[in-house]
């Protein structure tokens, strides 16, 4: 929590009826005033001689427990609140400063019962509430943080750390608007609170908006300028702004002053595996397993660079770590991921799929726990008003609104479909420019709706706006591109909103990625993704999810005036020249050789492909789906049953 908020509870914690004067409370009276002004060590000093003097002095304590935290001795902040609370039972404030310190202990469900202790004492205690939706935020209770925070806010308007709350449970659910606005009216409140900070830091870097997230992170540097948190988010900043050596230089800084940071060691592994410079990377994930020997995302990473033997030896290592329900969820599923693909690529396919299935009922368990769930009627709603109608009245009534330029383009499809790979070709070029999954689109939709909300048809949308906002994407892309002619947008799913994408850029290219629908739901379903894609966890819902995404493709063929290239993978694949030579004639841009030797492209790809594209095409994946077909009953039942013709074209697909 910030540095004032603890001051202000320190201060109302002192201001207390004091009884007799002693030299103890003029120990303290003294302290708080070194505190408020940022003096922390004389303050402790002040406030353990108050304690020599009287031990059971609750102010002294309580105090005496927040300058501990603040020098970052929280065994002694624990031990000293807890002190004062026996000291002094009706201590709300003490209950506070308890969680927080708790909090840093990794002790979440004593710090959110000392949260709920505070408001047994002071039902409408803001703070608590504040403090109980960061807590939640923080521990992946996404919906229960929004609650808190809602309370928090309803009582105090003005809780900075309610917002960040809230701005950070927003992001996890992919609300991307909606917690920009949150830590920003959080930072309108307390322009230097880290927290908010730096998870608008990470929104906006996130969301590419690199230059600005550069300044919050180096804003909150001044405030505190030795933290490796602050230092990793500025190794993120240069390295999603394609800046390597300048990330890794960040992210250094960052391991000196947290002294092996499993966190920091971890983000620079993973920064040098998207770079695709992968002997480093393993180096760097084996010294994260040098720290702490089970960590999974390591492991389930050198995995997925085929560096992680397989055998009876790491069987059994993932096999202890899916089992240690004391260790991180996420931990246990990715164990569970990288033991289903390592026991995939040895061809036990059945015990491989029993793995996958188990990673995913915990997955599914975990990600309903936040708040995160798939609704298929919802989906298919959306699915049916674009189809019906939307797709048609894009075309028609947004003519003239967008920006003529023909630099973006758009690789869409279902995830696991080839995007990251024809990106990677396309990136190949010498004029095109491989930009990766960008999220303006969220954003930008966002806007224009809520600018036109109550106008139900596109036609009465605000035509102007739109061209404003599609200017100002441009100058975002042509920035990236940095004089490239093609900026390539590679976000599967923006297929969801080629409609909003043509109104804004009538004359981009778009190229839909296919692939046979039953490879692409089981390539989804026996993949670790670490956010998004909340369907995957079920065949029967990942199968559902494809085959209104391929509704969605048919609509935009049929009523878009996009220029749309319909790209086969498993074709791609066989005829490799020809249809490489397809992509660069669709794109606008004169024939290449080196595009057919894409795998030797230096570029960053932040997908779960970056190591395959690094690779020489292979038709390996063609038709996996077979390997497991005893076990894909529920998706088999669920394509047939949602996709009119599917069984025939399926069917030739093998």
């Amino acid at each position: 929590m910030a540095l004032q908020s603890r001051e202000k509870r320190a201060a109302g914690a002192a201001s207390a009826p004091p009884g007799q004067p002693s030299n103890a409370d003029q120990l303290v009276a003294a302290g708080l005033e070194q505190h408020r002004a940022g003096n922390i060590q004389a303050a402790d000093g002040l406030y353990a001689q108050a304690l020599r003097l009287r031990p059971d002095h609750a102010d002294a304590l309580n105090l005496g427990g927040a300058a501990a935290f603040a020098l970052g001795r929280t065994q002694d902040a624990i031990r000293l609140i807890t002190r004062a609370i026996k000291a002094a039972p009706n201590h709300k404030d003490a209950y506070l400063n308890l969680a927080e310190a708790l909090e840093r202990a990794e002790r979440t469900p004593e710090a959110i019962k000392a949260c709920h202790d505070a408001l047994a004492l002071a039902p409408d205690f803001s703070d608590a509430y504040a403090r109980l939706a960061w807590l939640n935020a923080n521990a992946g209770f996404y919906d229960m943080a929004i609650a808190y925070s809602r309370v928090a806010l309803g009582l105090d308007p003005r809780s900075a750390q309610a917002l960040c709350a809230r701005g950070a449970a927003l992001w996890r659910l992919q609300k991307i608007g909606e917690a920009e606005d949150a830590y920003r009216a959080a930072l309108d409140i307390a322009p230097q609170d880290l927290p908010s900070l730096t998870g608008l830091g990470v929104v906006l870097c996130e969301t590419d908006r690199t230059a600005e997230a550069d300044e919050l992170y180096r804003r909150a540097l001044a405030v505190k300028p030795d933290d490796s948190g602050i230092l990793g988010g500025l190794g993120r900043v240069a390295e999603v702004s394609g800046d390597i050596d300048g990330a890794l230089a960040f992210y250094d800084r960052a391991d000196q002053l947290s002294a092996g940071s499993v966190v920091i060691l971890y983000n620079r592994g993973r920064c040098l595996r998207d770079a695709g410079r992968f002997d480093e990377a393993e180096v760097a994930f084996n010294e994260v397993l040098s720290v702490e020997p089970q960590h999974a995302p390591s492991l389930y990473a050198l995995m997925r660079m085929k560096r992680l033997e397989n055998g009876p030896n790491t069987q059994k290592r993932l096999a202890r770590l899916i089992s240690d329900t004391a260790r991180p969820a996420m931990h246990r599923i990715q164990a569970g991921f990288a033991a289903g693909e390592l026991l995939d690529n040895a061809g036990d396919s059945d015990a491989a799929f029993r793995r996958f299935s188990e990673a995913n009922a915990l997955y599914a368990r975990t990600r309903e726990a936040r708040g995160e769930r798939f609704d298929g009627l919802e989906l298919r709603n959306m699915v049916d008003l674009i189809v019906n109608r939307l797709a048609r009245e894009y075309a028609q009534d947004a003519a003239g609104w967008g920006n003529p330029s023909e630099t973006p383009v758009f690789v869409v499809g279902m995830p696991r479909s080839g995007t990251t790979l024809v990106e990677q070709i396309c990136a190949s070029h010498s004029e095109v420019f491989g930009a990766g999954e960008l999220k303006w689109i969220q954003t930008v939709a966002a806007k224009i709706a809520k600018r036109n909300e109550g106008r139900a048809r596109v036609a009465e949308w605000d035509g102007p706006f739109a061209r404003s906002i599609a200017d100002g994407v441009l100058k975002d892309l042509e920035r990236l591109g940095n004089g490239a002619r093609r900026v390539v947008d590679k976000s599967p799913l923006n297929i969801m909103r080629l409609g909003l994408i043509g109104a804004l850029f009538p004359n981009a290219r778009v190229i839909w990625c296919r692939r046979d629908l039953r490879d692409v739901v089981v390539s989804n379903h026996t993949m670790y993704f670490g956010q998004g894609n909340v369907y995957s966890t079920s065949q029967a819902d990942c199968a559902y999810f494809t085959t209104q995404v391929e509704r969605l493709g048919e609509c935009w063929l049929r009523d878009s005036k996009l220029k749309i290239l319909e790209l086969r993978y498993e074709s791609l694949v066989s005829d490799l020249e020809g249809h490489v030579r397809q992509i660069i004639d669709f794109l606008g841009v004169p024939w290449e050789p080196g595009c057919l030797e894409f795998y030797k492209t230096d570029r960053h790809v932040q997908t779960p492909s970056s190591w395959q594209v690094r690779q020489p095409v292979y038709t390996r994946s063609v038709g996996r789906w077979r390997r497991f077909e005893k076990h894909l009953g529920p998706m088999l039942a669920v394509l047939a049953a949602n996709n009119p013709g599917l069984n025939a074209e399926l069917a030739v697909s093998t």
